[in-house]
């Protein structure tokens, strides 16, 4: 009788983590990692470059040096693509996620997918802007608040449509 009972045991345990080895294969997760320094969103249908400026221009940016990132990050080719662009507000609302934390430069938590590079901004700019000012996105607190395009501590994460191939 204690043979029978190890014996169920044993293949209980093993039909059980077969199923949880199932789920796992066919549980598609919102971002996926492309290999080229770029994550698609499955839910928005975005591609998001996995850095942000810092790590690339080494430097803060004010909106108007923002804009011009993202021309010369096109002009460049960065990584394989020339459509890139500073995200909407409502699209960088999205990547927020409150139960997601990774470490920003100067040790800063903030709330995005962990497929995200580390040791980036913690916050970033978005549209829309005027004359004046600009919306700054902070991936610490999730909220979104006007800035003069002349603040010189900002960032940018850059994004793009994803093509129907």
């Amino acid at each position: 009788v204690f043979a029978i009972i190890l014996l169920f045991d044993f293949y209980y345990c093993l039909l059980v983590n077969e199923f949880l080895e199932f789920l796992q294969m066919n549980t598609t997760s919102r971002f996926e990692d492309k290999g080229d320094g770029t994550l698609v969103d499955h839910e928005s249908g975005l591609v998001w470059s996995k850095e942000d400026s810092w790590p690339v221009a080494q430097d803060w940016l004010t909106f108007q040096e923002a804009l011009q990132f993202v021309d010369d990050m096109n002009k460049k080719d960065y990584l394989g693509y020339k459509d890139w662009r500073i995200p909407e507000r409502e699209e960088i609302e999205k990547i927020f996620i409150p139960d997601s934390t990774i470490m920003a430069r100067s040790n800063s938590e903030i709330h995005l997918d962990p497929l995200f590079s580390t040791g980036g901004g913690n916050a970033s700019w978005c549209l829309p802007f005027d004359q004046q000012a600009a919306f700054y996105f902070s991936y610490s607190s999730g909220n979104a608040q006007q800035f003069d395009q002349d603040y010189s501590q900002g960032y940018v994460r850059l994004v793009r449509l994803y093509p129907d191939d």
